[in-house]
């Protein structure tokens, strides 16, 4: 790594020791380059469309395609819309303000006659139509569209306002679609002999996070009693999901999907966060302030864990099958981004100080000690196998969720 990158190695470690009062001179730099370079307009019919490639191999970081999958796929792109969406906030220009016209049109692009969305697109703009993780259903892609859109309708721009306008049908039929993703709120299932809400035995609380974002964006840019209904009944789901205390395992943490816990995709207390703001439903904000508050001052001991499930043994809730490895971005990016919302929300330094040392994985505290996001270049390596096995591909996902984490982050020092 160059010495810059070493050089924010050591200011970001010094910064997750300090409040966050105290962080006036030096922050993480949020660095697109490397998104940029994963950047791609492609013509299709009579559009534009926006694509991230999604691979991306050192050690000179060329575009990697995939037979089975594609080049591109819309779980990537609707991060990329995400981030760029916060960006325009941050600094508009021309240049990010085409990066999210074109984005947006092959989001749009992808959308199915089911109003669903396929994921991957292969060489030469065909959709594929039939990997598994690309079919148009009720998933992660679909749901990643469904809150990259709603990104868009928090955009203050009138140099946008028309593609807002046209995005806002698909936006409403998806929220058409959401009560049938769980008709019977009430209902339960047991999964090692723990009661959960039956709804999510297959959505998922880490999906279901990701539609209350999409929900909680919406109801910013045009409050609606259907629109908050929907956010009580997926966050409802969601603190029902959640489990233990300050002193008892796991500490107030979510459940990801059934019974177990992973890092990855570990959105809930973020989305619980934005949503409890967004309606002022104080219940949705203390579920979230306690995970960041106990659950992830336990896993930066642990040194981050990557999975474990949870069961009842003799009355009590045990951690089973903990798996400490990989450690990917997409792990740290959502409990940043939960830890930065929660500073925001309450302004206690002590979750600006979380945010902080979770974010400090990126530049070398981890267990490989590896600087795993270069300033220089913004790139994020893809993951970190062991103590002693870095993979050193920088492909979208990684990326992106860096970017997203240090965006996060800057806002914490302002």
């Amino acid at each position: 790594m160059m010495n810059r990158a070493l050089l924010f190695g050591s200011i970001i470690l010094v910064l997750a020791r300090c409040s966050p009062s105290e962080k006036t001179a030096v922050y993480p730099q949020v660095n697109p380059a490397h998104l940029d370079h994963l950047f791609e307009e492609i013509k299709v019919g009579d559009a534009m469309l926006g694509t991230i490639w999604i691979y991306c191999e050192a050690p000179d970081y060329h575009h990697v395609g995939d037979e089975d999958e594609g080049f591109t796929c819309v779980d990537d792109v609707a991060r990329a819309l995400v981030f760029y969406c916060r960006e325009y906030q941050r600094q508009p220009s021309e240049t990010v303000q085409r990066k999210i016209r074109s984005l947006t049109a092959f989001v749009l692009h992808m959308r199915a006659e089911n109003g669903f969305f396929y994921n991957f697109m292969l060489p030469g703009g065909q959709i594929n139509t039939t990997h598994q993780n690309s079919v148009a259903r009720s998933s992660f892609w679909t749901w990643r569209a469904f809150w990259a859109l709603s990104e868009l309708q928090l955009l203050k721009a009138e140099p946008l306002a028309d593609l807002k306008n046209a995005t806002k049908p698909t936006l409403d039929e998806l929220v058409g679609k959401l009560p049938a993703l769980c008709p019977n709120p009430t209902d339960t299932a047991q999964f090692g002999g723990i009661a959960l809400p039956k709804c999510l035995a297959e959505l998922g609380a880490d999906q279901a996070s990701v539609v209350l974002l999409g929900l909680g964006n919406l109801y910013q840019a045009a409050p609606s009693d259907t629109l908050e209904n929907l956010i009580l009944t997926f966050g409802d789901l969601l603190l029902r999901d959640q489990f233990g205390d300050a002193q008892t395992l796991p500490h107030h943490a979510f459940f990801s999907w059934q019974n177990y816990w992973h890092a990855w995709g570990n959105t809930q207390a973020y989305a619980l966060l934005r949503v409890g703001k967004a309606i002022q439903h104080q219940p949705f904000i203390e579920a979230g302030l306690n995970e960041v508050r106990h659950f992830y001052p336990y896993l930066l001991k642990k040194g981050i864990l990557h999975e474990f499930k949870l069961a009842q043994d003799g009355g009590k809730l045990v951690m089973q099958d903990e798996k400490p490895f990989p450690h990917i971005a997409y792990d740290l990016s959502p409990m940043v981004l939960a830890a930065a919302e929660a500073h925001r929300i309450t302004g206690e330094k002590v979750f600006g100080e979380t945010a902080m040392q979770l974010a400090a994985w990126f530049s070398g505290n981890n267990p490989a000690k590896q600087v795993m996001y270069d300033p220089a270049t913004g790139r994020c390596f893809d993951g970190i196998g062991s103590a002693t096995e870095v993979n050193r591909n920088a492909g979208a996902e990684s990326t992106i969720e860096a970017l997203l984490a240090l965006q996060a982050l800057e806002a914490v020092g302002k």
